[in-house]
């Protein structure tokens, strides 16, 4: 069976010969694998080598929703470095190490710079990857599961107004925050038809949003419900009008709008991220009859050793696969922590109990 094969009978409620396999990866859990044997080439990721590599499943076509800046250094030292982003957001990063950035400065903070700026959305030209063709081409010859992927509406705006110049602005001017929403939902439509009308098809979409952290959403469901939905539901009826299966990433505690998101359209939810309480057992209990869950493999747990390592993964992987519905993956990113003959070891544990 092959890994397109195998990822569409999931999505359309059958069981394969085995659980499908996806995952993403910290960089400096690529760079460390690297010293232990991984090929630069490989961990460059050129045309899906690194999921070729480990016989992963699923490969994504990235649409760029960003203002098209060019991106640039402004100033760098031997522990920093600070860089403008596509979105003119300004930046600044610890040197060789994974981190969460420190956020600067945001191009759009008030009604004006945002009506000067909301025209670089306007053209669908230079949003689909410059090498398409190669990359579309290497993942039909190995037959993997392709996805159209884009940021949703609020991903896509608070790296350009800020997230907190955004989530305050939910509050006092939502009929602002629902234009800039609305804009980021056309673009991406128009460049999904872009890419049709060229001829490429794909196999359903993913759409990348973190609208969540540890306890919660990062809006009431409310506020969800009145403000991002409408164009959620937009974007995702989008894609369900053409019969392309619907991944929602979020990471963080989402389960308030879980609801919602299967209304709109969503069809399978990931990673489950299991410090925020995306329990997978009780996702799966609630929702296994309506939804795909893909990961909730947690990778603290896997750290503590080869037998903490195989219970996880015989109980997630072994009760996520009851019936159908389930797609493996770390329940956020595979981290550094883990050399990769210990990663290489879960990938084998993964096949072994994701068998049916």
């Amino acid at each position: 069976m092959t890994s397109r094969e195998r990822v569409k009978i999931v999505f359309d409620g059958g069981i394969p010969d085995r659980v499908p396999i996806h995952d993403g990866y910290w960089e400096d859990a690529l760079i460390r694998w690297q010293g232990e044997g991984l090929p630069p080439e490989v961990a460059a990721d050129t045309a899906g080598s690194l999921g070729e590599y480990f016989g992963t499943e699923i490969r994504l076509i990235r649409i760029d929703s960003s203002f098209l800046f060019k991106e640039r250094v402004l100033e760098e030292d031997e522990r920093y470095i600070t860089k403008t982003t596509k979105n003119g957001t300004v930046l600044k990063y610890i040197k060789d190490r994974t981190s969460t950035p420190g956020l600067i400065s945001f191009p759009v903070n008030s009604r004006a710079e945002w009506g000067e700026l909301r025209p670089r959305l306007d053209s669908v030209e230079g949003r689909l990857p410059k090498d398409l063709g190669r990359l579309y081409s290497s993942y039909r010859k190995h037959d993997r599961f392709v996805k159209v992927c884009v940021h949703d509406p609020y991903e896509a705006s608070w790296s350009k107004l800020g997230p907190t110049y955004l989530l305050e602005t939910m509050k006092t001017d939502p009929d602002f925050v629902k234009d800039v929403f609305e804009t980021i939902t056309e673009l991406n439509i128009r460049v999904c038809e872009e890419l049709f009308g060229l001829g490429y098809e794909v196999d359903g979409a993913w759409i990348w949003g973190d609208i969540a952290y540890s306890r919660g959403t990062l809006f009431s469901p409310r506020m969800y419900k009145e403000i991002l939905y409408p164009s959620h539901r937009r974007l995702m009826g989008y894609f369900v009008s053409r019969g392309l299966p619907i991944v929602y990433h979020s990471d963080g505690d989402i389960r308030e709008v879980i609801p919602l998101l299967i209304d709109a359209g969503v069809r399978c939810l990931q990673p489950l991220e299991s410090k925020a309480n995306m329990d997978l057992l009780e996702l799966k209990r609630e929702y296994g009859d309506s939804l795909v869950l893909m990961g909730g493999v947690d990778y603290e747990r896997i750290a503590l050793g080869p037998e903490e390592a195989e219970r996880e993964i015989r109980i997630k992987v072994g009760e996520g696969k009851r019936g159908g519905g389930y797609i493996y993956h770390a329940d956020h990113s595979v981290p550094p922590t883990m050399s990769l003959e210990q990663y290489q070891g879960v990938l084998g544990l993964v096949r072994k109990y994701g068998t049916y």
